[in-house]
């Protein structure tokens, strides 16, 4: 009888105590800002590039609520094209940061001894490197859109990006696909020590 009283007193508990005006997320703004207020550590970074793939496909909010100060129809639509670009730079990001992690600058001999976990984990790098490419295409297109209207809106760490895009010196593909060639000869590497086992010398 105690343990039911107790039970029923905790659900009442978390019925009254959770807030009456919680819903879940809409805006594309309101995705955005959740996972920057969010640490990034391993888990949390899949779980952020989900969100932030959801605020690629949420509608944004009125433009009294922007991230920018908004005072014409041109402010907002650059506003909305440099939020897709910044965020598909920040997914590429999260991507990367991933990879990385399963990744390795230099395999020396000893490492060999973990050939096969070396070769799960190269392989690993490589899928989150390729996905992040993917994005790369679309974060050109939301740059040149940003491009063609004229103003400038008042977050300089979107528009500083737009100008490293439009003028080369920002290049992801350029990035990945060298941080690629580089796992490639890794992976080939652990694959002629691995080789060896298969077929030894007689």
């Amino acid at each position: 009888m105690k343990n039911r009283i107790i039970a029923a007193f905790s659900i009442l508990f978390l019925l009254f105590t959770q807030p009456v005006y919680a819903r879940r997320l809409y805006y594309a703004e309101e995705f955005y800002l959740y996972v920057m207020n969010l640490y990034y550590t391993n888990a949390p970074l899949e779980r952020n590039i989900r969100f932030m793939q959801w605020a690629l496909e949420a509608p944004f909010d009125n433009p009294v609520k922007s991230l920018a100060l908004i005072k014409t129809e041109e402010d907002h639509e650059r506003y909305k094209s440099l939020f897709k670009m910044h965020v598909c730079l920040l997914i590429i990001d999260s991507y990367m940061q991933l990879g990385r992690r399963f990744d390795k600058e230099n395999v020396y001999f000893f490492n060999l001894w973990y050939a096969d976990r070396l070769k799960k984990s190269f392989t690993i790098a490589q899928y989150y490197y390729r996905v992040g490419l993917n994005y790369w295409e679309e974060t050109k297109k939301h740059a040149a859109a940003s491009a063609d209207i004229p103003g400038r809106i008042s977050i300089d760490e979107w528009e500083d990006e737009l100008y490293l895009i439009l003028e080369s010196e920002l290049d992801y593909e350029a990035i990945i696909e060298s941080r690629l060639e580089e796992l490639s000869e890794r992976i080939n590497q652990v694959d002629t020590f691995l080789a060896r086992f298969e077929n030894p010398v007689k």
